[in-house]
């Protein structure tokens, strides 16, 4: 059996060493765009911080891929898929052939598409490594802002605050996660980070950068604000224009059934990459975060070798705004609930928020409520009713 997987994120990785345990004569290929062993997302943050050194980061050796007899193709991508015949061609030329193939790409950041010392993305080692260089380098002059209201954001306000750095932070929404969050919820968060220091600009929009070649500040619809490195957290987008020729079907992401199975035959998806039929919530769901990825590869890996087997998690994940821990469980899309409910409230320092679909309990987002969590997931995994909350 040719095992092909394109990805070598937790996902892809994951899915490998599954598949080896499972047969240790099959002919498995990994391609990853990066050239780095796997390492851990999660310890980037970490790393920066200098709580752990830098090769405490990876998850693997580049040694392990030869011991597992694992066939590691590195720095490069995929073009074309041919599902017909089998094949799928690489950003080098080469065509490699499959029997069965696991597209586990992630994301690509969405980007300012600016090129001036300073600008910082957080999804790689390599910007990892870029960010430190620039902490080092400005010392004590450096002044930090951030431009997004989501996971990334939170994480430069952090790491900022961890220096001891003054951050002016813009974003377009009203509150953090404006799409889903309820604004009692937001203006719980929002309130939090006013009160550790932040400055907080909401519904800005980014129009430009200051400075030629190094960074002076950006200028956003409400007016110019002075940084030296600007975070940029905007979310992620797909690269799925080679799997949309070759007939995949693709909507917010790679469409799967409960056994990440694609629209074609012998073709997986996994990680954040996948549109996957979700049975605890009963629709196609796209989720990015590393617990649902690793699960996915365990799962997909078995799937492939013939051995059918579901996948089902109450997925969660967890952020830290300079102390104010917030939890997302479940399926949180506001759009696809039916009824949204507040339990606690800013008075308190603390809200969940219920996301309910015909009277069932479907996600959850935990503001200051941690201890809400396992009855939460459990609640979900149960199929119970929304109202049992109390």
């Amino acid at each position: 059996m040719r095992y092909l997987i394109i990805g070598g994120g937790i996902a892809g990785t994951t899915a490998v060493e599954e598949l080896r345990k499972l047969d240790s004569s099959d002919e498995i290929t990994l391609v990853s765009e990066e050239q780095h062993a796997l390492y851990s997302r999660v310890l980037l943050p970490h790393y920066l911080k200098g709580k752990i050194p830098r090769e405490r980061v990876f998850l693997k050796k580049e040694s392990w891929y030869e011991e597992q007899k694992i066939e590691w193709v590195r720095g490069i991508s995929v073009v074309k898929l041919d599902p017909k015949n089998t094949f799928v061609e690489l950003s080098d030329g080469r065509e490699l052939p499959y029997d069965k193939l696991l597209i586990a790409t992630g994301g690509e950041l969405r980007t300012l598409g600016l090129d001036v010392r300073g600008v910082s993305y957080l999804r790689t080692l390599d910007d990892a490594d870029h960010l430190n260089q620039l902490l080092a380098e400005q010392g004590s002059s450096c002044r930090g802002g951030v431009y997004g209201g989501g996971f990334i954001a939170c994480e430069y306000i952090n790491l900022f605050a961890h220096f001891g750095i003054p951050t002016t932070v813009i974003f377009r929404g009203n509150h953090f996660w404006s799409k889903g969050l309820e604004p009692e919820v937001g203006r719980l968060i929002n309130q939090h980070l006013i009160k550790k220091g932040v400055e907080l600009h909401p519904g800005g929009l980014f129009v430009d950068t200051m400075g030629e070649r190094e960074l002076t500040g950006f200028i956003s619809s409400l007016g110019e604000h002075p940084c030296t490195i600007l975070g940029v957290g905007i979310g992620i987008e797909s690269d799925d224009g080679w799997l949309r020729e070759a007939g995949v079907k693709v909507e917010a992401g790679i469409v799967c059934d409960e056994f990440l199975q694609t629209s074609e035959p012998n073709i997986f998806a996994a990680g954040d990459v996948a549109e996957f039929y979700d049975i605890n919530v009963g629709r196609h769901v796209r989720v990015g975060n590393w617990m649902n990825a690793q699960m996915q590869g365990r799962v997909v890996a078995k799937n492939m070798a013939g051995e059918k087997t579901v996948f089902s998690l109450v997925s969660s994940y967890a952020t830290n705004a300079l102390g104010l821990e917030i939890i997302f469980v479940g399926d949180v899309s506001r759009a696809h609930a039916d009824e949204v409910r507040l339990v606690g409230s800013v008075e308190q320092g603390g809200i969940t928020q219920l996301f309910s679909r015909a009277g069932q309990l479907i996600g959850a987002v935990l503001v200051g409520r941690n201890t809400d969590r396992p009855i939460i997931t459990k609640m979900i995994q149960e199929k119970r009713r929304a109202s049992e909350f109390k």
